[in-house]
């Protein structure tokens, strides 16, 4: 019996709005082997519990400000601890980044 193709891993991405899409970051990840877990929280999309099934995680941008009374702003801050302690690779692009200050402490 041939072996079965592995997997390819998975990076969570997470998008604040219906249009946006995961651009260069998305491409050169898609080219460099591994596929996409789109997730749009602000839409109602979940975060998942673990990142046992991804290699990483990347969080986008967006219109809003991570200093924002958001609901979802402050569980997507508050899930910062799911790659921070599962030792997993994260990007904060904009509000992203906003976000992991905001996590650790820091001001943004």
């Amino acid at each position: 019996m041939p072996p079965r193709p592995r997997p390819r891993p998975k990076i969570l991405i997470v998008l604040h709005q219906e249009t946006s899409s995961p651009g260069r970051v998305g491409h050169m990840l898609l080219e460099e082997g591994f596929d996409l877990d789109i997730r749009r929280p602000p839409l109602g999309d979940g975060l998942p519990r673990t990142l046992d099934d991804h290699a990483g995680a990347v969080i986008f941008g967006g219109p809003m400000s991570a200093n924002d009374g958001d609901e979802f702003v402050r569980r997507e801050t508050d899930w910062l601890e799911v790659p921070l302690k599962e030792n997993r690779p994260f990007l904060g692009i904009c509000l992203g980044a906003q976000m992991l200050a905001n996590h650790l402490g820091g001001l943004s």
